[in-house]
């Protein structure tokens, strides 16, 4: 009994470590067969790569890019993503005018009106913060949340 326990046990782990090296040596979502595609293509750049491959990456990327975050809400297939003042950034209900009004008064009160210092202490470029406070671009709820922990290390009250 001892021996057939011993065999049977002997036998799951050798079939379990064949299917993983089975699995590495093939590639588990097809990538060696993508990356032997196009190192068989022919070279025709300085780096090695060539026209077609060129292509090929670019538009797997561009198609990566495109697709939808996994927690995002979907709406046919594409990406459901409000944009402007609807879009709720936290739990709080927090709008982009108000995100906007909540970083200026960080900014002036916490950081003497200065762009650099409160990029600096958000861990985000200048250009970046200047673009959210001229409202070219949207303020995401993570620089919220950081904003408002700010406010409260500094002991500013937010109106």
């Amino acid at each position: 009994m001892k021996k057939r326990i011993l065999l049977l046990s002997a036998a799951t782990v050798a079939g379990a470590l064949l299917y993983a090296l089975k699995g590495n040596r093939h590639g588990r979502n097809g990538d060696t067969a993508k990356r032997d595609e196009l190192a068989n293509e022919p070279e025709t750049s300085a780096n090695g790569a060539s026209a077609a491959a060129k292509e090929k990456r670019g538009a797997r990327a561009k198609k990566q890019r495109s697709k939808a975050a996994s927690m995002t809400k979907t709406d046919d297939g594409h990406a459901a993503i409000a944009t402007g003042a609807d879009h709720e950034l936290d739990d709080q209900g927090t709008g982009q005018a108000e995100a906007l009004q909540i970083l200026t008064q960080i900014r002036d009160g916490a950081f003497e009106a200065s762009d650099e210092k409160l990029a600096l202490a958000l861990g985000r470029p200048t250009e970046e913060i200047e673009q959210w406070i001229g409202g070219k671009e949207l303020i995401d709820g993570d620089v919220l949340l950081k904003a408002r922990t700010l406010a409260t290390q500094r002991g500013l009250h937010l109106e």
